[in-house]
């Protein structure tokens, strides 16, 4: 493996200076031979024991490392970029996974939670830089799981975008729309009809894809059924995820997406697919992990501070001195709130 980066190629992928840095870092570390074996790899499919990774290079499968040499805690997610070492039988191993831009997580439930011990998060993708939160006019629309989603990708550290898809089962969206505008006034909300997306007159898709600048990494969430499938496909221009039959009983789509992955979008960008997420609860920002914050409450002056205009309060300290966004204090001031409606 060459030293010289490709740097075209690899930003094409998402790569920038911040894992450019992390990784001629880590590479320094290592030995002239080991150097020589060493190339950055972006993840674009997470299977049981392997990944899909992408490089330079092309895609290969690849394996984690031993413990001894990967120093970091983090087992690769979809969309992280890592260090991967070509081994002498031509396989790869991932020996590092470099720090993220950003994290999208859900919380560990049940049993799952139980045999997690002290974590309480599961990544599900790393360094995506916009969300589409799908919903649709239907019986699947929830204005207070929707704000929840919102909430959830602000803390991620990326860009929610709310998209109302499958407007051509009502002649008028107007409505609807003026309900998502409700979430936030600096929200940007497009109207889709990706089912008819090959049709004379669909909607919204070209504003969609316009989101899909090269090198900007884009992931969908919503519940089964509101048409994240077919609204990957539709900007994919093929048929890569499968997509079913929503139920005339209830209008829930059965889950067609099982795994995630990371698509190349043809004129630049890279989308990511994510299985439905329907009970709310599984990434919700009341799991977020706010351990920080209520730690910094615990200093202000009055017990019972709301972290708005009260004199003395070290939360709202924090964040005019720069140590904490202004937009994770309002996803920490709707956790607060919503437990004492509880």
């Amino acid at each position: 493996m060459s030293s010289e980066l490709d740097l075209l190629a690899l930003e094409a992928l998402g790569w920038g200076p911040d894992f450019g840095d992390a990784y001629q870092t880590f590479r320094a570390a290592l030995s002239p031979g080991e150097q020589q074996r060493v190339t950055p790899v972006r993840v674009v499919g997470v299977q049981r024991q392997t990944f899909q990774v992408r490089g330079v290079d092309g895609e290969q499968e690849a394996r984690l490392a031993g413990a001894s040499r990967h120093s970091g805690a983090l087992t690769p997610a979809i969309g992280d970029w890592c260090v991967l070492e070509a081994a002498s039988d031509g396989s790869g191993r991932l020996l590092e996974v470099l720090p993220r831009r950003t994290t999208f997580a859900r919380a560990l439930g049940g049993e799952e939670g139980k045999r997690a011990g002290a974590v309480r998060q599961q990544v599900i993708a790393a360094n995506v830089d916009l969300v589409l939160i799908v919903t649709s006019p239907d019986l699947d629309f929830d204005l207070e799981r929707l704000e929840r989603y919102v909430l959830a990708v602000q803390h991620s550290g990326a860009r929610p975008v709310l998209v109302l898809n499958k407007a051509d089962l009502h002649a008028q969206a107007d409505w609807w729309v003026e309900q998502l505008r409700s979430l936030g006034p600096d929200l940007e909300i497009h109207v889709t009809s990706a089912q008819a997306s090959q049709e004379p007159g669909s909607q919204g898709l070209e504003s969609v894809r316009g989101l899909l600048t090269p090198g900007v990494t884009l992931a969908l969430i919503g519940s089964s059924g509101v048409g994240k499938s077919t609204l990957t496909n539709a900007l994919l221009g093929r048929p890569a995820a499968p997509t079913g039959e929503v139920r005339a009983s209830d209008q829930q789509g059965r889950h067609t997406t099982t795994s995630r992955t990371l698509y190349a979008v043809p004129g630049g960008g890279l989308l990511i697919d994510n299985p439905g997420l329907r009970d709310i609860a599984v990434w919700d920002a009341d799991a977020a992990g706010f351990e920080d914050l209520e730690a910094l409450a615990t200093q202000c002056r009055f017990r019972k501070c709301t972290h708005t205009t009260e004199p003395g309060c070290a939360v709202q300290a924090a964040v005019r001195a720069g140590e904490v966004s202004a937009a994770r204090l309002a996803a920490f001031q709707k956790q607060s709130g919503r437990r004492g409606r509880r």
